[in-house]
Parts: C-alpha cells; sequence; structure tokens
C-alpha cells in the first residue's frame, strides 16, 4: 500500500507541475498577443496620423500666394490688350506691354511649378517675346518678337476665334479663352472658371456652343456661322459659312460661301450675296 500511495503523490505532483507550467505558457502567450494587439494599435495610429497629414492641403508661402493673384491680374490685363489689337487687325501696333512685378518676378519658379504643364509651356513663351530687363535705350517690357506673340495669343484662345474674330466683337475676351488659360487661372486664384462664361452678345444671344471639339459659332442676329471641328486656325471638317475672296465692287454687298468642308477645303455648297446694310440706313 505504501507503494502505491507514493506512486499516486507522485503523479498528483507531475500533474501539478505540468498544471503551472502550462498555466505559465498560456500566461506568456497572453501578454505577448496582448503586447502584439498594443502594437498594433499603435501601427494603426501612426497610420491615422500620416494618412491625416497626406490629406492636409501643402501650406504655400504667402508671399508666393500674392505673387500668383498679381500674375493673374498682369495676364489679364495683357491679354485683354491683345484681343483688343487682333480685333482691330491692328497687331503691329502692339510695340509694348508692363511687364509684371518683382515679386512675380522673383517668386517665378517656384509658381511655374505650381501649372500645368501646358499653362507653364504657353506662360515661358510669352515671356520670351517680351524684353523683361530693357537697356540704357529701351524700357523693359518691349515686344520683341511679334509674330511669335502672335501665335502664343493663338494658343490661348478658342479654335474659331481666329476664323471669326470679326464676328464676335463684344463678347466678353475671357469667355473666348481655351481650357488651358482656365486652368492657369485657376492655379494662379484658386478659383474655378468654367468654359463659356458669359459667352454672350451684348444682345443676350449666345456666341457659341460646343460638343467636344465640335463648335456652333452665331453672330450676334443669331445667325449660324459654323457647326464644325477646327484645325491650324481654320474650318477643317463641317459646315460654316465664310467670307470669299473677290467681294464685289459694291461695297453695301458681301460674298458668303456657305456649305461643307473636308480637310480644310470648301467641298459643297453655296455661294451667297448677302446685303450688309441693315433696315434704317438705306
Amino acid at each position: 500500500m505504501s507503494g502505491i500511495v507514493i506512486i499516486i503523490i507522485a503523479l498528483v505532483v507531475i500533474v501539478a507541475i505540468a498544471a503551472v507550467a502550462a498555466s505559465r505558457t498560456s500566461g506568456k502567450k497572453s501578454g505577448e498577443q496582448e503586447e502584439s494587439g498594443q502594437s498594433r494599435i499603435r501601427d494603426l495610429k501612426v497610420d491615422a496620423v500620416e494618412m491625416k497629414r497626406k490629406k492636409e492641403p501643402v501650406k504655400e508661402d504667402p508671399e508666393v500666394t500674392a505673387a500668383k493673384k498679381e500674375l493673374y491680374q498682369y495676364l489679364t490685363q495683357v491679354i485683354k490688350k491683345m484681343f483688343m489689337h487682333y480685333r482691330r487687325d491692328s497687331w503691329n501696333k502692339l510695340t509694348r506691354v508692363n511687364v509684371p512685378s518683382d515679386a512675380v518676378q522673383k517668386h517665378y519658379d517656384k509658381i511655374r511649378q505650381s501649372l500645368t504643364p501646358q499653362s507653364a509651356d504657353i506662360l515661358n513663351d510669352f515671356f520670351s517675346c517680351i524684353d523683361m530687363k530693357g537697356s540704357e535705350e529701351r524700357k523693359p517690357g518691349e515686344v520683341q518678337d511679334a509674330e511669335k506673340l502672335r501665335q502664343v495669343f493663338l494658343r490661348m484662345v478658342l479654335p474659331f476665334y481666329p476664323v471669326y474674330y470679326d464676328k464676335l466683337d463684344g463678347v466678353r475676351y475671357t469667355a473666348l479663352l481655351n481650357q488651358i488659360m482656365l486652368n492657369l487661372f485657376h492655379r494662379l486664384t484658386g478659383k474655378k472658371f468654367r468654359l463659356g462664361y458669359k459667352n454672350r452678345y451684348r444682345s443676350g444671344v449666345t456666341a457659341y456652343r460646343w460638343e467636344g471639339s465640335r463648335y456652333q459659332v452665331y453672330e450676334e442676329d443669331g445667325t449660324m456661322l459654323c457647326d464644325a471641328v477646327f484645325q491650324d486656325g481654320k474650318v477643317w471638317k463641317g459646315f460654316a459659312r465664310l467670307p470669299e475672296n473677290g467681294q464685289p465692287e459694291d461695297g453695301d454687298w458681301e460674298m458668303v460661301k456657305a456649305g461643307t468642308f473636308r480637310e480644310g477645303r470648301f467641298v459643297d455648297g453655296t455661294l451667297q450675296y448677302i446685303y450688309k446694310k441693315k433696315c434704317g440706313q438705306l
């Protein structure tokens, strides 16, 4: 009996030791799991902070922001002047423009980096036409390359403008700028500029509508001038009404070809004689 008792006692001790060991192992695993869970929580908190930082807008130097607005004001003045000379066929008289402020010139590189590539390119090409420094004989702001400046201007406007510029007098000039320039203005001011905004004559008639690359342009009396795609400064395909070369000697009449264009050529239509004087002018 004593031997059996000893064996039983030994088994009880072994079981107790195993239970203690198991308890310690379980506690260790539990501690490790708890620590691992806390670590994951810390990681999630760090990730949340980083994501919040990424969403927050980068604060711009106030001087750069102010310089951007000055550049916008400068560009609107110069562009308005270019529209005036182009409409009046007096581009050769555009010999001088103002230069942007010292603040704009100081921060120009930073401003340019904030623009779209297309906007930055057109802005660089514009300033390359202007004498920014001047000399003893000349003040800054003289136009150095009038033809190049004209080409830059045409890259700023909607594609139908070079064809119908003489018909669009009275339309707000900012409504005739293309999307590249509107994007540029947006980057400079933070304001949204919508294509076609205020594209009306003083009479209230809508000057143009568009669908993709196809434009419908109207005269001030509502007569449709075109429903066409433009390329390289001319009607490329679609319907259009255009003045015909070799006008009649009688200045009261105008010859207009109206019909279909394909790949920049007039392929079908009619030649019309239009009496230019309005009622009450006889």
